[in-house]
């Protein structure tokens, strides 16, 4: 940069030290209409010199004026920044206080700029759900859901509000419309179960439930796995009749008749059809060994001669004296069959290895059917106490 204004200057120098050097100052006319200029050659150089002096002035002053000027919209724009960053702050804590009015207030602060990327529309909601304000809520989640950050988080709680009313197609319209990536969580595909369940589509929720066995759990995914054949089969049972349930079960493939949940839901079925034979016999062809999830349906049977189900239950004790699942089920079954003093005998050795509300008062109308009122009154009693 030196050198340049050196080599400037010295051309400078030049121009108007020549002419006077060599005594030849030469002559310069500029005419613009009956506008004239005459001049010399060292003139013409010292005007020229002159102008770009002029100019690059001009530059200079515009420039510290603009970075003056732009100074003072930073300084105000941070004031603006730390304004709504304290305010977002106590909008947090006074939710985390549960003074959701005041949460409210700074929060509604906070959101005037796009300064969070949604997570202050997010609070908002909360604040706003927690007050009875349902529709504000609504709409605040709305708009954090068009921010790619809290896309996920606000949809699931517009989910969470629909299937709450029971909503269940608006619920799983929102689902659909998640981007493909958040499509596998947990959270998006237990609420996409949930509301297929809500709206009886279960085939689409048995062909779904394949892919989602990782993503619910095992435990969430029998519990889907159990209703969907449940509504399959109620839904047969109810416009095709029960006799039509048992066809159909026969043409299931092996693998789906084998499937502890599709056995348990096709028993519910016959018995809510009060084909309780037909589901004992079903329940003791299934049952090899002794199943939790199946052997609590035997305590629903109301069979009169459940012969073959009471001889296995009583060679499994044989095995395991101690298997209260066992007990249980045994107990309720045969006095649901009327053989009260083997449901008394069972049930009493099931209280005696662990205290039951259900089975003691099972035990209650044992004593009253067979003619034992005082002993029914006093366990009756225990019950009410929590003894």
């Amino acid at each position: 940069m030196i050198k340049l204004f050196l080599l400037l200057g010295l051309l400078v120098v030049g121009i108007i030290a020549g002419p006077f050097i060599y005594d030849k100052l030469g002559y310069v006319l500029i005419s613009l209409g009956n506008w004239t200029v005459e001049t010399t050659m060292p003139g013409l150089a010292v005007a020229l010199l002159l102008l770009w002096l002029l100019w690059e002035g001009t530059k200079w002053l515009l420039s510290k004026a603009f970075r003056l000027s732009k100074g003072s919209f930073d300084l105000f724009g941070s004031w603006q920044s730390r304004r709504q960053q304290v305010a977002f702050t106590k909008g947090l804590v006074a939710l985390d206080e549960q003074n959701f009015q005041e949460a409210q207030k700074q929060l509604e602060k906070a959101a005037k700029a796009d300064a969070f990327s949604g997570v202050d529309l997010l609070a908002a909601a909360q604040a706003a759900l927690r007050l009875n304000q349902t529709d504000k809520a609504r709409e605040l989640w709305q708009k954090a859901a068009r921010q790619p950050a809290t896309e996920l988080a606000a949809t699931l709680n517009l989910v969470r509000l629909a299937l709450k009313q029971e909503n269940h197609a608006e619920a799983l319209r929102l689902l659909e419309g998640l981007h493909d990536k958040h499509k596998d969580h947990p959270s998006v595909v237990a609420h996409w179960a949930e509301a297929l369940a809500g709206l009886n589509r279960w085939h689409e929720l048995k062909d779904k439930l394949k892919g989602w066995k990782k993503h619910l759990g095992m435990e969430r995914y029998d519990h889907w796995m159990r209703a969907a054949a449940l509504g399959t089969f109620a839904e047969i049972a109810s416009k095709e009749g029960a006799n039509e349930l048992k066809a159909r079960w026969q043409t299931l493939p092996r693998s789906a008749r084998k499937d502890p949940a599709q056995q348990a839901a096709y028993v519910r079925q016959l018995i809510s059809q009060d084909m309780h034979n037909d589901a004992v016999e079903a329940l003791v062809s299934f049952l090899d060994a002794p199943e939790p999830g199946l052997l609590a349906l035997f305590k629903d049977i109301r069979a009169k001669q459940p012969t073959a189900a009471l001889k296995k239950l009583e060679n499994w004790l044989k095995q395991d004296d101690a298997n209260i699942a066992v007990l249980s089920a045994l107990g309720h079954l045969a006095y649901n069959a009327g053989e009260y003093r083997l449901a008394e005998r069972v049930i009493t050795r099931r209280l005696n290895l662990q205290q039951d509300k259900t089975d003691m008062l099972l035990l209650a109308q044992i004593k009253e059917a067979t003619q034992q009122p005082m002993q029914a009154l006093e366990i009756y009693k225990q019950t009410l106490s929590g003894e």
